[in-house]
C-alpha cells in the first residue's frame, strides 16, 4: 500500500492526494526495501487511484517514471510487476525515520523482553519432528478454494461483527462432532472459536489465573504454552 505525503506534483493533479511525485518516491521506497520482491505485480493504475483519492492519469505517471528507471515493467493489459533484476536497488538516497520507543504496559514489556523461538531451515534434516507445519501436498487446496468461493457468495445482506464466540453455524457443527468422534457432550454455549491454540491458552490462562497464582506443567512442554500463562 503506498502511504500518502500529502505532496502535489506538475502533472497537473488537484486533488488532496499525493502528487505523481509523491506516489512515485513512495513505490520506489518499498520496492528498495523489499516491501514488493522482485517479479511482485502491483495494484493497477485504476485501483490504486481510487484508493488514494487522485486521478488516473496521476498515477499512471508515476508508474511510467519507475518503468523508465528500471524499477517495474508495464505491459499492455496487465498489471505493473517489479523487474526481477533493479539496477538502482542501494536505499542510500532514501530518508528512513526512526519512531521514538513506545511506552508499554508491563505485560507489554515482557513481552518485548521475552525472545521468540525462531525456526531453522529444515532443508539438510533426515526427519523433522516439530509440531505445527503441514506438507504443502496434503493441504486440499481445490476444496479449500471452493469453499472460500462459497462462503463468499453467500454472505449475508448485513455484514457487521458476529457473535464474539465465533460462528453459530460453525459451533454447531464442532458440537456435533465433539459427541460423534470424541464423545465429548456439550452445548453449543460451551464451544468458543479462537484464531489458534495460542489465543485459547491465553484466554483460559486469564480468565483461570491471577499474576499471584502458582500453575503446574508438564516438562518438556510447547514453550509457547507455559509463557501465555507468565
Amino acid at each position: 500500500m503506498v502511504q500518502s505525503r500529502n505532496q502535489n506534483s506538475s502533472s497537473g493533479n488537484s486533488s488532496s492526494g499525493p502528487g505523481a511525485r509523491g506516489i512515485y518516491e513512495n513505490l520506489r521506497e518499498q520496492i528498495v526495501a523489499e516491501v514488493y520482491g522482485r517479479g511482485d505485480v502491483l495494484p493497477s493504475a485504476r485501483a490504486l487511484a481510487v484508493e488514494l483519492g487522485v486521478s488516473r492519469t496521476t498515477v499512471t505517471s508515476a508508474y511510467e517514471q519507475l518503468a523508465a528507471e528500471g524499477f517495474v515493467v508495464i505491459r499492455h493489459g496487465t498489471r505493473p510487476r517489479v523487474a526481477i533484476k533493479i539496477a538502482h536497488s542501494e536505499p542510500g538516497d532514501l530518508i528512513h525515520t526512526v519512531a521514538e520507543p513506545h511506552s508499554l504496559s508491563a505485560f507489554g514489556e515482557r513481552l518485548r523482553s521475552r525472545a521468540i523461538p525462531m525456526r531453522v531451515a529444515s532443508e539438510k534434516l533426515v526427519a523433522d519432528f516439530r509440531y505445527g507445519d503441514m506438507s504443502a501436498s496434503d493441504f486440499p487446496t481445490l476444496a479449500w478454494r471452493k469453499a472460500m468461493n462459497d462462503a463468499a457468495l453467500g454472505r449475508p445482506l448485513k455484514l457487521s461483527y458476529g457473535d464474539p464466540c465465533g460462528s453459530i453455524r460453525l459451533r454447531s457443527a464442532l458440537q456435533g462432532y465433539l459427541w460423534r468422534a470424541r464423545s465429548i457432550r456439550c452445548e453449543v454455549g460451551e464451544i468458543v472459536v479462537v484464531n489458534g491454540s495460542q489465543q485459547g491458552l491465553d484466554l483460559c490462562a486469564r480468565l483461570l489465573l491471577d499474576e499471584v497464582d502458582g500453575f503446574a506443567i508438564e516438562e518438556p512442554c510447547y514453550p509457547m504454552a507455559r509463557a501465555s500463562s507468565r
